[in-house]
């Protein structure tokens, strides 16, 4: 096995360790627990989600057809019952007209020449690259539990900011009509604050309806449809986050350990391998043959009770069978070239867009502590302010205090996602700012 799909392996290990061991036919898979942590719904992804079962089923595919590709060597054995009326010519010594005889015939490939070998060898490693694929598919649907998982989390924080900013517009908008009954108000004024109200009870409104979607989509990537997580608790931040490594080391352990080439690699593998046993498919075959057999009308020296003997079977003409088996092998195998040199590409392009996105949202980072800084600094004042009655209220210090808070969290879990996306590329679990348990 490569080094890449050594590396992979090792990556799955982990990874499939937090699969729980259920079995497909569960009727219902384990509830969740409340409140939900972000490690206990890692652990509780279920193995018989779709996803999971479609990559499953494709490997045990792929495991199948190697079975019968090693089975083309094995022994058949074949019973012929041939029920026959005659009639029989005038030379013949028996003149009856039943004709009937049970054969009993047992056949075995000896050699192919090499054309049996290199099908199996194909099937083998297509075989071994499904269940790379497999452990894969387990790996990006991790990532997308933790997509969902973070999704609820900015939910829930945009809710509380924009439930702060529609009490703070109704609170302006009640003042105002109290204002507008003295005459201090406007109605121009007063219809201004109306329209910022509605606006910010509309925001409000979809943010509660993100909540009702993203804890849904949560349930369903858990394959859990029927028990959307009420309560959804958030790791601490700031985040633990791996240290990130220069890019041209990322890009070097590219071609090593990047399960995407791993796979693409594999596929030329067996493209190479089906195009050789396209080029020995029209080589002789050495066959073992035994045969015992019945005869109603026993005479003649073809019809012994049992025979053994070797078959050899040299083609000689095939048409253009030959040349067309041979060049379509050829063409996927080019096919398979060119789709690995597009992936180099690609997960090189993706590794640098990653790299520089984790840079900027480093340094983002900072800045969001200091709003976060900022915000708590000026709530504290506002307080003070308001509790000498020198202002109206807090409404619009929570507010900001509430979006400095999303704007952290988002920030946070864009470095996590960002980091586990590398962490798959490039085929290092160390680079997960979540890696998994053993």
């Amino acid at each position: 096995m490569r080094t890449g799909d050594r590396s992979l392996v090792v990556l799955a290990g982990l990874i499939l360790a937090l699969m729980p061991g259920l079995s497909i036919a569960q009727a219902a898979a384990e509830p969740l627990p409340q409140p939900l942590r972000l490690e206990a719904a890692l652990a509780a992804i279920d193995a018989s989600h779709p996803s999971l079962l479609r990559a499953r089923a494709l490997r045990e595919q792929a495991e199948q057809t190697l079975e019968g590709e090693r089975a083309t060597g094995d022994v058949t054995f074949d019973a012929i019952l041939d029920a026959r009326w005659i009639d029989p010519n005038d030379n013949t010594p028996d003149d009856s007209n039943n004709d009937s005889r049970a054969l009993l015939v047992a056949r075995k490939l000896l050699s192919d020449f090499g054309h049996t070998t290199h099908r199996v060898a194909a099937s083998q490693r297509e075989a071994e690259i499904t269940r790379i694929e497999e452990e894969l598919a387990h790996a990006h649907h991790r990532l997308a539990v933790m997509q969902r998982y973070f999704d609820v989390l900015l939910a829930d924080l945009a809710f509380a900011r924009d439930n702060e900013a529609m009490a703070s517009a109704f609170v302006t908008l009640n003042r105002a009509r109290n204002r507008s009954e003295l005459g201090q108000v406007s109605d121009i004024d007063l219809f201004q604050l109306e329209a910022a109200y509605q606006t910010a009870r509309a925001q409000r409104l979809r943010a509660q309806q993100a909540q009702r979607r993203s804890r849904a989509e949560l349930g369903e990537a858990l394959n859990r449809p029927d028990q959307a997580p009420a309560q959804v608790l958030g790791p601490a931040l700031p985040l633990n986050l791996p240290a990130l490594p220069e890019l041209g080391q990322l890009l070097e352990t590219i071609d090593r350990e990047s399960p995407e080439i791993a796979i693409r690699r594999g596929q030329v593998e067996v493209a190479q391998r089906r195009t050789s046993a396209a080029r020995t498919e029209h080589r002789p075959r050495l066959s073992a043959h035994a045969q015992l057999g019945w005869w109603n009308r026993e005479f003649g020296a073809e019809r012994n009770p049992a025979t053994v003997g070797l078959v050899l079977e040299i083609p000689i003409y095939q048409g253009r069978r030959s040349g067309a088996a041979i060049g379509e092998a050829t063409a996927f195998r080019h096919l398979a070239e060119a789709e690995l040199a597009q992936s180099m590409i690609d997960v090189r392009a993706a590794v640098r867009e990653l790299y520089f996105e984790i840079e900027a949202l480093l340094v983002q980072r900072d800045e969001a502590m200091a709003r976060m800084d900022y915000r708590e600094l000026y709530i504290d004042r506002a307080r003070a302010l308001y509790d000498m009655e020198e202002q109206a209220d807090l409404g619009d210090s929570m507010v900001q205090q509430s979006a400095a808070a999303h704007f952290n969290a988002a920030n946070e879990y864009a470095l996590a996602l960002a980091f586990e996306r590398l962490a798959l590329l490039v085929g290092d679990p160390s680079l997960s700012a979540f890696p998994p348990a053993p």
